[in-house]
């Protein structure tokens, strides 16, 4: 009888959870929702939703211990990564849904909006995510709940910005948490996916430390349990240590910020699980690898996480065959575009004016 009433007790445990960590969200084809304005995105709001996550997250994961199933739809468990990185000041987001595999599924598998700065509020002195022309008509046009609507993750990328605000430059804890609980307030009213950290273009103040930008993603991964946290590892990236860990032991994955390139087991703490190799295949300016279908498979068979396309575009009319080396390294299947889906214009206002 005791054994029964264990089963059963495991069996409720589990299904309870699972209704409270199911990660794969069903987005209509629609503009915007209440759901993307700030009214009631509150720090004691963001606070409890973190909490409530994690005790979910820790019920779900001592599951699956003894079951051995993980969430197949989850970016925190999900292998063979093909991940996208669209500057949208000038490439259509649409894309990336544009292309599927033999399963009739995206082959894109997360796509990062690049991207929202990190900028000083002139009013109050504080670091604050800032959103430019293009990427703010991208969220009010709605092409992120689109994207997803049609099976492909959406996170955005933070960006230095010219200024004071860096993530090498918070002075200490209080610093830090008050800019993770605004990103964690962004991600959620946004019904975003992942967010991302890249340390480029900020200005090097005398207060800087290396402390800071483990500490802030640290506050970011508390807040955002259930999010995928991403770095690039570039910048500060790979001297940053708060309490003891280092940036790989935070985040979720990080990627090479040079096209193309393998990191190496151990870049910034990272280690190859957590890894993700990038490519430029796209881009005249850069490259993709030389034998991308073998590399990736080896990269697979070595437990790389996945791989990551950087200025992910369709302007060329042969985007499809640029792209099957890697859907075949990664996830051994062919890929098909979409007829007369790619907007294959380059634009200011590609995304601004063309609406889903």
């Amino acid at each position: 009888m005791k054994k029964i009433s264990c089963l059963l007790i495991s069996s409720l445990l589990l299904l309870g959870a699972c209704k409270k960590i199911k990660t794969e969200q069903k987005y209509p084809d629609i503009k915007n929702d209440k759901d993307t304005e700030l009214q009631g995105w509150t720090i004691a709001r963001i606070e409890q939703i973190a909490k409530q996550k994690a005790d979910s997250i820790r019920i779900v994961d001592s599951l699956s211990k003894i079951t051995g199933q993980v969430d197949p739809n989850s970016l925190l468990t999900k292998k063979n990564l093909l991940i996208a990185y669209v500057e949208v000041n000038n490439r259509a987001f649409k894309n990336v849904t544009c292309y599927l595999g033999e399963d009739n599924k995206p082959v894109i598998d997360l796509a990062w909006i690049f991207a929202p700065n990190i900028n000083l509020d002139a009013a109050t002195g504080k670091a604050k995510i800032t959103y430019n022309r293009q990427v703010q008509a991208l969220i009010d046009n709605g092409w992120p709940r689109y994207v997803q609507s049609k099976g492909v993750k959406v996170g955005m990328t933070i960006l230095g910005n010219h200024d004071n605000a860096g993530f090498m430059n918070f002075r200490n804890l209080e610093e830090a948490t008050a800019f993770a609980q605004h990103v964690a307030i962004e991600v959620r009213r946004l019904g975003l996916d992942a967010i991302d950290f890249d340390d480029e273009y900020s200005n090097s103040p005398s207060w800087a430390n290396n402390q800071s930008f483990a500490m802030v993603v640290s506050e970011v991964k508390r807040l955002l349990p259930d999010k995928f946290v991403h770095c690039y590892i570039y910048g500060g990236a790979g001297s940053t240590i708060y309490n003891g860990k280092r940036m790989g032991d935070i985040a979720d994955a990080g990627s090479s910020a040079y096209y193309p390139q393998i990191p190496s087991a151990g870049s910034a703490g990272f280690p190859v699980g957590k890894l993700i190799a990038s490519a430029k295949p796209f881009s005249p300016s850069y490259s993709g690898f030389g034998n991308a279908e073998a590399t990736c498979k080896d990269l697979m068979t070595q437990g790389y996480r996945g791989v990551m396309l950087f200025d992910f575009n369709s302007f060329a009319a042969n985007s499809v065959d640029l792209l099957r080396p890697y859907v075949k390294g990664l996830k051994n299947q062919d890929v098909k575009e979409i007829t007369g889906c790619p907007i294959r214009t380059e634009s200011d206002d590609v995304n601004v004016t063309n609406k889903p």
